[in-house]
C-alpha cells in the first residue's frame, strides 16, 4: 500500500515536469581526452562509425561555442551506439553513449499525420 501511496504522489510531479513550458538549459559533464584515448570506447564495444558531422556546443562552464566534429558510431547487432564531439586541439569528449539504436523508419516528427507514435 505504501508503493502504492507513493506512485500516487508521483505521478502530479511527473505531470507538471512534462508541462512545464519554460527554457531549459542543461548543463552536463562529459569525459574529455585524447582522441585515440576516447575511441576506446566505441572499439570496447565493437562500434562502427555511423556518421560525422560539424556541430557547435556551449561551454557550460563561460556560455562560449565551441565548433567540433560529430562521430557516431554503433554497433547495429548489439544496439550500442557512442557519441563522441572531437575539437581543433586534438581532444575528444564523450557527448552521450547507450543502448537500444535501432534504425528509424517512420514519420517525421513535423508531419502532420504521423502513422504511429513518436516516442523518445
Amino acid at each position: 500500500m505504501k508503493k502504492l501511496l507513493s506512485l500516487l504522489m508521483l505521478v502530479p510531479m511527473m505531470a507538471q515536469a512534462q508541462t512545464n513550458t519554460q527554457p531549459k538549459v542543461f548543463a552536463t559533464r562529459q569525459p574529455c581526452a585524447p582522441f585515440s584515448e576516447m575511441l576506446k570506447t566505441p572499439a570496447q564495444y565493437g562500434e562502427s562509425m555511423l556518421f560525422t558531422g560539424n556541430g557547435l556546443q556551449f561551454s557550460a562552464a563561460d556560455g562560449l561555442p565551441y565548433t567540433g566534429g560529430a562521430f557516431f558510431f554503433v554497433n547495429q547487432d548489439t544496439g550500442t551506439w557512442t557519441l563522441i564531439s572531437v575539437y581543433g586541439d586534438g581532444f575528444a569528449c564523450l557527448v552521450a553513449n547507450g543502448k537500444g539504436f535501432e534504425p528509424y523508419t517512420g514519420s517525421q516528427p513535423w508531419d502532420k499525420k504521423p502513422k504511429e507514435k513518436l516516442t523518445p
